[in-house]
């Protein structure tokens, strides 16, 4: 009896902490640096709407080397310190114009165009913003296993859980590796160097 009590226990710990573990799945692999094999952008169609209110494709972000976010303007503290990061670091080294930040919302409801706008002013001029349905935004997040889930809050409002991950790509749309939520600014500088100069080789 005992044994099935700690049994029984265990098996609610594990469900309790379930949901936590997966949006941060991919975070723990890039640590590890066993990043799983995502598709490369011509892979991976979409079309969505930007912070300009053009229609933005994959293709278009073929040609230059990009790194993708998945975010929300309301979120509290991983979304814009992600963005701070990657724009001053991209600064302070130099590339900004080689490299593209796209900030794809998990929030369309909420991030039109206007408020996507808004949002990404606070960063460097590199970034934009896409938003667009539901289903099209889940369709994109699938492909990178991306997750995103609504949370109800008491006071009627709710926040959006999603992964933490960057996902990056040379100046082909090929997929180039991972920066986890949390690493060191020399792990990113170092990944965002490379990435700049796999695209001046090739």
């Amino acid at each position: 009896m005992r044994l099935r009590l700690a049994l029984i226990a265990a098996i609610i710990v594990t469900a309790g902490i379930a949901a936590t573990s997966l949006f941060l799945l991919t975070d723990r692999l890039a640590r590890d640096h066993l990043e799983p094999l995502f598709p490369d952008l011509a892979e991976a169609p979409f079309s969505l709407t930007s912070s300009t209110g053009e229609m933005i494709t994959n293709h278009d972000l073929i040609g230059k080397a990009q790194v993708m976010f998945f975010g929300f303007t309301h979120c509290p503290e991983i979304c814009p310190t992600t963005l701070y990061r990657l724009s001053s670091t991209m600064e302070s080294l130099g590339v900004s114009d080689q490299v593209g930040i796209v900030f794809v919302t998990v929030d369309p409801s909420r991030d039109q165009v206007e408020a996507l706008s808004d949002y990404i002013s606070n960063f460097s001029d590199n970034v934009i913003a896409l938003t667009g349905p539901d289903a099209d935004i889940q369709r994109l997040a699938d492909h990178y296993q991306v997750v995103i889930q609504r949370v109800d809050l008491a006071d009627g409002d709710y926040t959006v859980d999603h992964t933490a991950s960057v996902f990056m790509f040379d100046q082909d749309g090929a997929f180039s590796g991972v920066i986890a939520w949390g690493e060191a600014d020399q792990m990113i500088e170092g990944k965002i160097l490379r990435l700049v100069k796999a695209r001046s080789e090739g």
